[in-house]
């Protein structure tokens, strides 16, 4: 019986080689975002739209962390600021139309990913697998 150390060994080394074979499948090649960036888009996508202290919070990310990635983001014509017609204090971000497509081609390229490697499966493997990546990622809800 292998202890806990070898069964971490095992569970890195298949992050890493899923990794690595998942890179050969491409991402936007000829777009460059950090991990907050493309974090950020995710959540703008599913949102529509939000204001910087609401993304901060959900991504747990420092104010000026968001803030400096969504600079980028405008910059590069990825995200939009629009003031609040009634409040104008408020700021909300939101998509682009283009970044939104970017945003969609790249989510259709990990389904595409997922599908692969959930198609040597049965269904209850399937459930199975779901079931047990949300019980071990309930334990990373607080920083370690």
């Amino acid at each position: 019986m292998e202890d806990l150390e070898q069964k971490l060994d095992r569970m890195e080394e298949l992050i890493l080689m899923a990794m690595h074979r998942t890179n050969k499948w491409g991402s936007v090649k000829s777009i460059k975002f950090s991990k907050q960036q493309y974090l950020l888009l995710i959540t703008l996508d599913n949102k529509k739209r939000a204001t910087v202290s609401n993304l901060a919070d959900e991504l747990n990310l420092s104010p000026s962390a968001t803030t400096l990635a969504i600079n980028r983001l405008v910059r590069d014509g990825h995200v939009a600021r629009n003031r609040d017609e009634i409040d104008r204090r408020v700021v909300w971000v939101e998509l682009t139309p283009e970044a939104r497509v970017l945003v969609h081609e790249q989510r259709e390229r990990r389904r595409k990913v997922l599908r692969c490697m959930m198609s040597s499966l049965e269904p209850e493997e399937s459930e199975q697998f779901i079931t047990i990546a949300r019980k071990m990622l309930t334990n990373l809800q607080d920083p370690i």
